[in-house]
């Protein structure tokens, strides 16, 4: 089980218009990389990442931002927060949907966590 983890976990770095390295993963791979490895939170920290997963809920957070589950479960979903209004007006109506986010990793040691997320 740990092997084939660790083989899903595996990044590919794609290249952005700005040249900058975005680190490519699924969001049951990060979640898996949280369960299995105590250090998992800040591998990816302030790192630029593309994840892709099933939005299972958009919900109401404080001070007004908007929070966003990815993944297969709700309960260990990647917690993500979005870069501006438009970026949650264009994913709104993908909810129950596999999407692609283009994000930032962001500490969090009790679940996965990714900041500034936009649809491209």
């Amino acid at each position: 089980m740990k092997k084939s983890a660790f083989l899903a976990v595996t990044l590919a770095i794609a290249s952005t218009a700005s040249g900058a390295a975005e680190l490519k993963l699924s969001a049951a791979a990060m979640v898996s990389q949280y369960q299995s490895n105590t250090e998992a939170a800040s591998q990816y920290t302030d790192k630029p990442l593309v994840i892709t997963g099933k939005l299972l809920s958009l919900d109401s957070g404080l001070s007004d931002n908007v929070i966003g589950k990815l993944g297969d479960d709700s309960d260990s979903a990647v917690r993500v927060t979005f870069a501006d209004k438009v970026s949650i007006e264009k994913i709104r109506s993908r909810v129950g949907r596999s999407v692609t986010l283009h994000c930032v990793g962001a500490f969090s040691t009790s679940y996965p966590a990714a900041t500034d997320c936009k649809v491209r």
